[in-house]
């Protein structure tokens, strides 16, 4: 399992412009602009370290989570998959859902991988296939579809990174 010191150094060798916005023991979370096509991003990432062997098991808790803050995700509930495709909802704040970039029950990232070698270049495809989306409103990114509550199915809920 990666530590914290080990994300935080390999985010500010692959990731520059991306700053440490808070840290503990157990937690960290950046702050920093992609730009997958000519419109920039500001993102948020969080991670949390399992505290525990068993608390590894607990794949939605240990993953890390990805917020696009600026400019807020359009939502379109007449297009493919919409309001907004591939997210998990975030009761804390609706206007900024955790994107969906890969599966937890596949096994896709793991607390043995680096976030700087798979999370923000995940999040730059998603959101390249975003753009697509709000062009031809059909999602060609791929992946499972994340059901929303009122078509039965569970939300992530992450607590606020």
């Amino acid at each position: 399992m990666k530590t914290i010191k080990q994300q935080i150094e390999a985010m500010s060798v692959r990731w520059p412009g991306f700053e440490v916005k808070f840290q503990d023991a157990h937690n960290v979370g950046w702050e920093g602009i992609v730009t997958p096509t000519k419109r920039p991003y500001l993102l948020r990432v969080g991670y949390d370290v399992p505290k525990n062997i068993l608390e590894n098991r607990t794949l939605h808790n240990s993953q890390p989570g990805v917020q696009v803050l600026k400019p807020v995700l359009e939502r379109h509930a007449d297009y493919e998959e919409g309001p907004i495709p591939h997210v998990y909802r975030n009761k804390a704040d609706e206007k900024l859902p955790y994107l969906c970039l890969f599966s937890p029950e596949l096994r896709e990232w793991t607390p043995d991988d680096l976030l700087a070698d798979t999370t923000i270049f995940w999040a730059v495809e998603w959101l390249y296939f975003y753009e697509g989306w709000l062009l031809t409103r059909k999602w060609y990114g791929g992946g499972r579809h994340v059901p929303r509550p009122d078509d039965g199915g569970k939300q992530l809920d992450r607590a606020a990174v």
